[in-house]
């Protein structure tokens, strides 16, 4: 990443965060695609849409954070602060805002991605 293209940093944690939720949705969202499970669980077909957009949402999220931050470039020596990118931060806000509409989408049919 060029010096050019730096705006901003982010929380290492966060990141690290973000990275460990998509993982934790993706396998939820998956275990749904078990064809096993998805007769037991009988989902309506508009909730399966929902299904898709969120594995396409949380896939997309972690290639990102795969991609960008393989070898992250750290703000401080401390490494509690990692350069990112105008784009990279504009893809994963809007990832963001879209897995939060899909969720509340999905609750709203009473349906959850929480491994309760």
């Amino acid at each position: 990443m060029s010096k050019e293209d730096w705006t901003t940093t982010i929380p290492t944690q966060e990141l690290i965060d973000m990275s460990l939720t998509s993982s934790e949705n993706l396998q939820s969202l998956k275990d749904v695609f078990d064809f096993d499970k998805t007769d037991m669980l009988d989902v309506p077909e508009h909730i399966f849409y929902l299904i898709c957009e969120l594995t396409w949402l949380e896939s997309s999220m972690l290639l990102i954070l795969r991609r960008d931050f393989t070898e992250p470039e750290f703000h401080d020596s401390d490494q509690k602060e990692v350069v990112i990118s105008d784009t990279t931060l504009k893809s994963l806000m809007t990832l963001t805002v879209a897995k939060f509409h899909a969720i509340k989408d999905l609750n709203s049919y009473g349906y959850s991605l929480s491994l309760n």
